[in-house]
């Protein structure tokens, strides 16, 4: 387990930039957000990442990092498809009791 105690559930969902009808994922811009996430591994913060694949275009990333302020800082301004509107992000601390060594 990490040595902290919270993880950061970062939720994607398709944003305003994504045309009606369209997948988030055919969109030239998500290249920014798998951008994102390999920064994150790179960092040694990134925990999981993936779609949710009962709903097209949603997603969720998890992250260990210091602070709920730095999950949120990351999210909305490190993520290129975040910022360009392709997709929204919803930041949620989570309180982790238990994981696999």
């Amino acid at each position: 387990m990490s040595t902290t105690t919270h993880w950061y559930v970062l939720q994607h969902a398709p944003g305003p930039a994504v045309p009606d009808g369209e997948s988030v994922f055919d969109q030239p811009g998500i290249a920014g957000h798998y951008a994102f996430l390999a920064r994150r591994r790179e960092a040694g913060e990134l925990v999981a990442a993936g779609p949710l694949p009962d709903e097209d275009g949603r997603g969720m990333t998890v992250l260990d990092v210091a602070t709920y302020d730095d999950a949120v800082r990351l999210a909305t301004q490190d993520d290129q498809a975040v910022v360009d509107g392709l997709l929204t992000v919803t930041v949620r601390e989570w309180r982790v009791l238990m994981a696999r060594d």
